[in-house]
């Protein structure tokens, strides 16, 4: 057994400690689009995404706690499914971590690795 300790954002930061309640998954590819723009997310997990940094970048670009929508395909579904999403980070990269903040039903029952038929 863990003991989690209860850490200021900005310690757990600097100490690189992972604050995701989900494990992080990069196969089975997982295809997001938004914003005009279809790529393959670097890494998923049933509580969000990073995403490659937009190329070329938008015109308004992308800042943490915007919120848009997008399509989710990919990853054994049958067919692509909606979603809500956050902007929760952006890396030195300019990579783009993103939280659902809502998905189709057959696409979190995918995500959360339930088999649907």
């Amino acid at each position: 057994m863990s003991i989690r300790i209860a850490l200021p954002t900005f310690i757990r930061r600097l100490l690189g400690l992972d604050r995701r309640g989900h494990q992080r998954y990069r196969v089975p590819r997982l295809n997001v689009a938004f914003h005009g723009r279809k790529m393959r997310a670097i890494d998923w997990s049933l509580g969000g995404c990073l995403v490659p940094s937009l190329d070329p970048p938008p015109e308004h670009p992308l800042k943490i706690g915007d919120t848009f929508e997008g399509r989710i395909s990919g990853i054994g579904l049958g067919n692509s499914g909606d979603f809500l999403a956050e902007v929760v980070r952006i890396t030195k990269n300019d990579e783009i971590g993103l939280r659902w903040l809502e998905l189709d039903s057959h696409v979190f029952l995918v995500l959360s690795g339930l088999n649907v038929k």
